[in-house]
């Protein structure tokens, strides 16, 4: 067919955009409608929504290009159609009437020609969310990279098994990399969940030292990269971008004000001003974390060790390295070249700051996404605590319920329609309520209060021996006695744990009851000495104590 007129192509680009506006519309419509869409089908929705508002913004762009005409071709096809002379004449139809007749020879060559109508391909559109899209080129690529997907929900291959189509966050990897970090103390993935974005302040429990390493800045880059995509792919609607550009216009007000929380308080001093306070053994307590030491860079416990390492020789060479930087920095301060070791010390510096800067942006970055999910996140917490209470049999039939639904993509979303249904309705699958916080039963749900307490389980009972642990109910507490925890506290005493010690939780108590055991037992001894009977040669018979006696007299 004849080469198609930019003049067409403007009116099929405006007509394509017209289709996508409509079919928005629509979805938006269909979905009003029906109250009973549950969370996986409303994201379906959002997400093709989403597609369609993309080819909008992309259709839009190309046609702002078209009619920019920076190369010209509208312009001398404007040219070209207004110009046509027969005979010296001008003819303003010629061309037009050239296209035309071009027109009619193509049909009546091919008269079984369909003609081209554009139709919105909502299968498209599925296969495209979440992948990489090249426009209409590129559907054969999309169409095989969604086959080798195992033909899966385009919403199922978004997330993983653990996120449960973005009802909850999987932040396991992020909890191992954090667990591999320096100095950190070892968190179960229930409590990380509660302190991965307290990253700041007393709050934080990541050594200070730590958060000056590259594996601390890889962490944080890990944890808002996994923020930021998984708020965009649950909220395909909203736009992302701008969480982040608040954030990082108050951080750079901030760190210009100096009010930067965390290491922005701390940016590296200079060399001189190390080295003095090294050698005059000032001590600088950081977030509560201990008292560093810049000469030997590491922190201390207690003010009394830190006064105790200042007259050993491992610090006083330390000390004198520090001085040694410090005056050849400040001589190299005072060239006019600005050469030499203090130009090095300058670089390293600026360097390390740049590097501060850098983690503080990732931590309030990181805030600001854990801010905007922080109900996805108490529900994620809700949900590990439930299946970490499941029995084996459970967790697989939950297994195989998520693999049917995985395989059966039509039923899940009718299922999750008919629950949504049964939630409209106001029965099971409400949102938790438990501001009394009351454990969680079986089914996920918190325990009837009743039940809280016939059980006891308001009052707390702490037991010394076993660290300080509460148990929580009269149950629960005498339960604990035969326990690896207590016996393992035990023996740390060198006791035993027998029935004596039951009901024993004070380590004193425990000692006291143990010495006076000892002593009970001398005297229990000493009691069977005397109640041991003995017969002499004759067969009369004598307590052990009487028989000694008399045989000492010599009446024996």
């Amino acid at each position: 067919m004849a080469d198609t007129s930019i003049f067409e192509v403007a009116r099929a680009t405006h007509e394509e955009i017209e289709r996508y506006e409509q079919a928005a519309v629509d979805l938006l419509m269909s979905s009003s409608s029906s109250s009973t869409l549950g969370h996986k089908e409303h994201l379906k929705r959002d997400h093709k929504i989403s597609e369609l508002l993309d080819r909008i913004v992309s259709r839009k762009q190309y046609l702002k290009e078209l009619y920019a005409d920076v190369n010209g071709e509208r312009t001398r096809e404007l040219e070209q159609l207004s110009s046509t002379t027969i005979s010296g004449a001008v003819d303003p139809f010629g061309e037009f009437y050239k296209r035309l007749n071009r027109i009619k020879d193509y049909h009546r060559k091919y008269p079984q020609a369909a003609p081209e109508t554009f139709v919105v391909d909502f299968t498209s559109l599925e296969s495209s969310s979440g992948l990489p899209s090249e426009g209409a080129s590129g559907s054969a690529e999309i169409a095989a990279a969604a086959a080798g997907l195992g033909g899966l929900d385009f919403v199922d291959r978004m997330f993983s098994g653990e996120e449960s189509s973005g009802r909850f966050m999987d932040l396991y990897t992020q909890h191992d990399m954090y667990m591999n970090l320096k100095g950190v103390k070892r968190l179960p993935y229930v409590v990380y969940l509660d302190h991965f974005d307290k990253l700041s302040g007393e709050e934080s429990r990541i050594p200070h030292e730590a958060k000056r390493t590259e594996a601390y800045r890889k962490y944080l880059s890990s944890l808002k990269s996994y923020l930021a995509t998984f708020l965009r792919k649950t909220r395909p609607l909203e736009d992302v971008d701008v969480v982040e550009e608040r954030a990082l216009a108050t951080f750079e007000e901030d760190w210009a004000a100096g009010t930067v929380p965390g290491l922005g308080k701390d940016v590296q001093p200079t060399a001189a001003s190390e080295s003095k306070a090294a050698m005059a053994g000032n001590a600088m307590s950081i977030d509560g974390q201990g008292i560093w030491c810049e000469a030997c860079r590491r922190f201390y416990s207690k003010q009394t060790v830190y006064d105790a390492h200042l007259k050993s020789p491992k610090h006083q060479k330390a000390a004198g390295r520090l001085a040694a930087a410090a005056g050849a920095d400040t001589n190299g301060e005072g060239n006019s070249n600005g050469s030499g070791v203090g130009k090095s010390k300058q670089t390293s510096g600026a360097g390390s700051d740049e590097k501060v800067k850098i983690t503080v942006r990732l931590e309030l970055l990181v805030q600001a996404y854990a801010k905007e999910l922080d109900s996805i996140r108490n529900e994620t917490k809700s949900n590990v605590e439930r299946r970490a209470a499941l029995t084996e049999r459970e967790r697989q039939a939950e297994a195989e319920r998520a693999e049917e639904e995985a395989n059966n993509p039509d039923a899940a979303g009718a299922a999750e329609s008919a629950v949504a249904a049964v939630d409209e309705d106001g029965e099971d699958n409400e949102k938790i309520y438990n501001p009394l916080r009351l454990p969680l039963g079986w089914d996920g749900k918190p325990i009837p209060y009743w039940l809280y307490k016939l059980h006891g389980l308001g009052v707390d009972y702490k037991c010394e021996i076993c660290s300080d642990y509460v148990y929580q109910g009269r149950k629960n507490f005498e339960k604990h006695f035969q326990e690896s925890r207590h016996a393992f506290g035990m023996r740390a005493l060198g006791l035993p744990n027998t029935k004596h010690f039951h009901e024993i939780t004070k380590i004193p108590d425990a000692l006291a009851l143990a010495d006076k055991l000892k002593k009970q037992g001398r005297a229990l001894a000493e009691e069977q000495g005397d109640a041991e009977e003995v017969e002499d040669e004759h067969g009369n018979t004598y307590s052990r104590k009487t028989y000694d006696m008399m045989k000492r007299q010599g009446l024996l």
